[in-house]
C-alpha cells in the first residue's frame, strides 16, 4: 500500500502493543524518571516541531505519534508532550504517561525507545504531509462526538418534548409564590410528590419522611432535627444558618456518581419557588416525571435544566467518543460498530506536526 512516496511496509514498528501495558502506568499513577539521556531525547524530539499551545506556565505538543505493531498490523498511537519548568511529560493516548527530569537514575531502555520511534516516525509524517499518520491511527485511538439518538435504546419524541415544555411554560407564567418559605413538613410533602411520580412501586405505604429517608443522600445537616416541623419560621432559621453547609439535605435522590436530583426549598435566593435540579442524567426520566407531577399539583417551582434534559432524552445531546466526559461512547473497531455507528460519528481532525524552518526531520 502506497501513501505519498512512502511504502507502508517501511514503517516497520519496533514496538509491540503488548509492551505498552507492561511499561506504561495507567492514568492516575505517574511514573517519574530522573534521567538526563531520556530528557535530552525528548528535547530533541520537540525541537523541530512548532508547539500546539504555549503560555507562561507550559508548552504543549499534541502532534506526535508512536508506531506500534498490534495484532499483526502497523498502527500509530497519538502521543503528546508537555514541558513544565524543567520537566517533560509524555502522554500516550489511552495508554498512560510518564514524567522526566534530568538525573542519573537508571531506567529501562524501553522509554528511550518510545521517544526514538516517535522521532523516526516524524520523518515519515513530514515526507507524506501527514497522510501516513491519518492512515495508521485506528479509530479506537481517535476522538469525536455522536448524537445520543444513534446510540440510545429509547428516546423521547419531539412531540412529547414540545408538550412538556409548553405545560411548564404555562405553569411558570401563572404560578404563585411561597413568599414565607415552607415548613419541614411542607418540604417533605413536596418531595413526596416527586417520589410518588418517579418511584410509585417503591413508596407504597410510606410517609413523606419515610420516602425521604429511603431515597435522599442522608446527610441532612440537621434539617430533620427541626423541632416544630410545621413552622416555616424554624425551617427558615435553620436554612439561613450554617449547620447544613457541606451536607446534602436537598439531594432528594442520591447518586454515587456526581449528584442525583435536588429539590431546593423556596427562599429569596430562588424567588420563593422550589428549585428542581438533576446532575446525573441517569435520573433524567425520573426528573421529567417529577416536573410533570409538580406542574399538576400546582407547586411553585423552577426547573432551569428542563430543556437541556429533554434534549438529552430526545437524543439531541452529543456524547464524546473515546474521551472521558459526562456522556461517553467508546468506539470499538469492529464490523458491528462500523455498520451501526461509524457514519454518525463526527471525528475530530488529527493534529499533524508543523515543522520549524531547517528542521532536522
Amino acid at each position: 500500500m502506497i501513501i505519498g512516496d512512502i511504502n507502508m511496509k517501511k514503517v516497520t514498528p519496533r514496538i509491540h502493543h503488548y509492551e505498552l501495558d507492561r511499561y506504561f502506568h495507567c492514568f492516575g499513577s505517574t511514573a517519574q524518571f530522573k534521567n538526563t539521556e531520556l530528557y535530552h531525547l525528548i528535547k530533541n524530539l520537540v525541537s523541530g516541531v512548532i508547539p500546539s499551545q504555549k503560555d507562561k506556565f507550559d508548552t504543549r505538543w499534541f502532534c506526535f505519534y508512536l508506531p506500534v505493531k498490534r495484532s499483526g498490523r502497523d498502527i500509530c498511537i497519538p502521543m503528546s508532550v508537555v514541558k513544565y519548568k524543567n520537566i517533560f511529560s509524555i502522554f500516550l493516548f489511552e495508554v498512560g504517561y510518564f514524567e522526566v527530569r534530568q538525573g542519573k537514575e537508571v531506567i529501562s531502555p524501553f522509554y528511550k525507545k518510545v521517544v526514538k520511534e516517535a522521532m523516526r516516525f516524524l520523518s515519515l509524517i513530514k515526507q507524506t504531509k501527514g497522510k501516513i499518520a491519518r492512515k495508521l491511527v485506528p479509530y479506537d485511538y481517535r476522538v469525536g462526538k455522536i448524537k445520543g439518538r444513534y446510540i440510545m435504546e429509547k428516546i423521547v419524541s419531539q412531540k412529547e418534548k414540545k408538550s412538556i415544555l409548553s405545560q411548564y411554560a404555562r405553569h411558570i407564567t401563572k404560578q404563585r409564590r411561597a413568599e414565607k418559605g415552607c415548613s419541614l413538613n411542607e418540604y417533605l410533602d413536596t418531595a413526596a410528590i416527586c417520589y410518588r411520580a418517579a418511584y410509585p412501586s417503591k413508596i407504597e405505604g410510606k410517609t413523606s419522611l419515610d420516602m425521604y429517608n429511603r431515597f435522599a443522600d442522608g446527610r441532612h445537616g440537621g434539617m430533620l432535627d427541626i423541632k416544630n416541623k410545621n413552622s416555616k419560621k424554624e425551617f427558615m432559621q435553620w436554612y439561613n444558618g450554617s449547620r447544613w453547609l457541606g451536607s446534602h439535605p436537598f439531594e432528594i435522590v442520591f447518586s454515587w456518581h456526581e449528584h442525583g436530583i435536588h429539590l431546593y426549598p423556596p427562599s429569596e435566593h430562588n424567588e420563593w419557588r422550589y428549585g428542581l435540579r438533576v446532575t446525573n442524567y441517569a435520573y433524567a426520566k425520573a426528573f421529567i416525571k417529577m416536573v410533570k407531577a409538580l406542574v399538576e399539583d400546582n407547586i411553585p417551582f423552577t426547573a432551569r435544566e428542563l430543556e437541556r434534559v429533554l434534549d438529552y432524552l430526545t437524543g439531541e445531546t452529543y456524547f464524546s467518543v473515546n474521551k472521558y466526559d459526562k456522556l461517553t461512547f467508546n468506539y470499538i473497531p469492529s464490523r458491528e460498530y462500523k455498520e451501526k455507528y461509524f457514519k454518525y460519528i463526527e471525528w475530530e481532525e488529527l493534529e499533524i506536526p508543523r515543522f520549524v524552518a531547517h528542521s532536522i526531520y
